[in-house]
């Protein structure tokens, strides 16, 4: 009888082995390897499905404990991140990039609005990822690169057949009639801060006639062609003017033509001097006087009627009335009720302020503008 059992088809010892199965051994896991699958089967058992694992009942407690504590560490570390850290981080940046943005729409304004260095300076604030990175934007120097090539080109384009442009101060609201040389000394001087503030229109100036007392019209010591700027001692209610405001209300005002009332024109002047000499008892008085009687408006009226040389009598009066008031300067006495006739270049825009405000306007010499005479003595009180 033969006792063997029959071959299990489905198992591997149901086969003969063969010379390839002794020539190729089948592995034999490690030891090691076999343990450290057994420890992480049993950690995941234990916290999937502690129920199959044989861990006591303070065991269990344990490891809920400690998974809850390591919970709320972590969201205490995570919030005090987010409150402490992050979302003030955030703040600061974005109260940084508003900031950024509104100089760059302070410095981009106007005809440089929409211009693509903005837009571009625009995308690297918003995207800006750190404070830093903000701060290191420059916008300044590219606004005022912009600003020069603008202004440079304005400039060429508005100037008038006297080679002048003007000078619209949106800040200030007043206007300044230059030449286009010192309009473009303006531009190359400052930066992006003046020049957005600045734009440059072809003057269009009217003449106006203003009459002024001697006190508004500079003392009377402006002159035909000087260039004054114009104030007024009043402010927008009609009271006496008390702003602290320094900035003139037209700036850059020719004089055209200068005229005093006649009565300035009339002279009758007499100088005399006497001496007494006495010898002994003989008394002899000597007088020697001079007496001058003319009127200036007269004499040119005779010239123009071929009663006097036209040529030589006009030479003669020439700048009458300003040498008038500069010889009245020099020995500090004059005609303080005198009145004068100016006529004014202004701004178009500005003659009816002119119109209105004729009794309350005040001519003033930039120094920048001076006559020779104020030069003398301004640089004699300085000088070393």
């Amino acid at each position: 009888m033969n006792n063997k059992k029959p071959r299990d088809p489905f198992s591997s010892d149901g086969f003969e082995k063969t010379k390839l199965d002794e020539l190729l051994p089948k592995p034999k896991p490690k030891d090691d390897e076999l343990s450290l699958l057994k420890k992480f089967n049993h950690k995941l058992g234990v916290y999937l499905n502690p129920s199959d694992t044989n861990i006591t009942e303070n065991e269990k407690r344990r490891k809920i404990g400690v998974i809850i504590t390591i919970l709320i560490f972590l969201t205490l570390i995570i919030s005090s991140y987010y409150f402490l850290i992050y979302e003030p981080g955030q703040k600061e940046l974005s109260l940084e990039k508003t900031t950024k943005l509104n100089e760059l729409h302070e410095l981009y304004t106007g005809a440089l609005a929409a211009s693509p260095n903005e837009m571009a300076l625009k995308n690297k604030i918003e995207n800006a990822r750190s404070i830093s990175e903000i701060k290191m934007i420059d916008i300044v120097s590219q606004a005022t690169k912009d600003w020069k090539s603008y202004h440079q080109k304005s400039i060429k384009s508005n100037i008038d057949k006297y080679n002048r442009t003007m000078a619209v101060y949106s800040n200030e609201s007043k206007n300044v009639i230059m030449s286009q040389n010192e309009a473009t000394k303006i531009v190359n001087e400052n930066d992006a801060k003046i020049l957005s503030k600045i734009k440059f229109e072809k003057p269009n100036t009217v003449s106006v006639p203003v009459l002024v007392s001697r006190l508004q019209a500079g003392a009377g010591l402006v002159n035909v062609g000087s260039i004054v700027d114009i104030y007024s001692n009043l402010n927008d209610t009609g009271e006496n003017f008390s702003s602290n405001n320094t900035n003139p209300d037209i700036s850059g005002c020719t004089v055209l033509s200068i005229m005093r009332y006649e009565e300035n024109g009339e002279v009758d002047s007499e100088y005399s001097k006497s001496k007494m000499n006495v010898h002994g008892n003989v008394t002899n008085p000597q007088e020697n006087s001079k007496k001058f009687s003319s009127n200036v408006l007269e004499m040119i009226k005779g010239s123009i009627m071929n009663g006097y040389d036209e040529k030589e009598t006009f030479e003669m009066l020439k700048n009458y009335g300003v040498k008038l008031s500069n010889y009245e300067r020099q020995i500090n006495l004059g005609d303080l009720d005198a009145q004068y006739m100016l006529l004014i270049e202004t701004p178009q825009d500005k003659v009816n302020f002119m119109l209105n405000n004729m009794d309350n306007i005040v001519l003033t010499i930039p120094t920048t503008n001076a006559p020779d005479w104020m030069i003398n003595e301004i640089s004699s009180t300085y000088k070393n």
